[in-house]
């Protein structure tokens, strides 16, 4: 008797089991991806569980978030070239810390409100008015930046994986000193020394 009770249990308990481990599973139907401002990993490898901000299960595999700024633009190669040309002038061609760091600069004036009141783009902020010297130098729109700093403003504008706080707005020479603009300095990267600045 003992053992058909055991047996009868296991079979009425068996459905729920499955019913709840089908629930925890992640919905990989492509119709349950919802979200546009999620896109696929490019490499399989990183085909991995994601999270939102908000730390709730994203609830497919193999996505990412894009970024705040590729949210409201398409972001085009030749915008990338753009923001790759004014970094690598810009940076001196020094290292990638120094190249990145001017292109989050560049991303985090797209995005703050206090240069366009919203989200706005490379170009404008690329040649906002007295802002980036570089613009004027001769052969500028001419000049292919290498490959990589083109890849890295791919990797800052599309996905947002940015190297500074965001409201790192202002950099100069270092041969301008800390004390540039009446600014609160940050770092001093690659030979340019960075502010921060208000975002709104």
């Amino acid at each position: 008797m003992k053992r058909f009770l055991t047996v009868w249990l296991c079979m009425l308990l068996l459905p729920l089991s499955i019913a709840q481990a089908e629930t925890d599973l992640p919905d990989t139907d492509d119709a349950t991806i919802p979200d546009p401002n999620w896109v696929l990993w490019e490499e399989p490898a990183d085909a991995v569980e994601v999270f939102k901000t908000e730390g709730e299960s994203a609830a497919f595999y193999g996505m990412r978030p894009l970024s705040h700024y590729a949210q409201v633009y398409t972001v085009s190669d030749e915008d990338l070239v753009l923001a790759a040309r004014v970094a690598y002038l810009e940076a001196g061609g020094r290292n990638e810390r120094a190249y990145r760091a001017v292109l989050c600069v560049i991303y985090n004036r797209c995005v703050a409100k206090r240069f366009g009141g919203e989200v706005t783009d490379i170009p404008t902020e690329a040649y906002r008015k007295g802002q980036f010297s570089v613009i004027h130098h001769k052969g500028f729109k001419k000049l292919e930046p290498p490959e990589e700093i083109v890849e890295a403003a791919r990797d800052i504008f599309l996905y947002g994986n940015l190297d500074l706080p965001e409201n790192i707005l202002f950099f100069c020479a270092a041969k301008l000193g800390k004390g540039w603009g009446g600014r609160r300095f940050y770092q001093d990267i690659g030979g340019n020394l960075f502010f921060y600045g208000s975002v709104d």
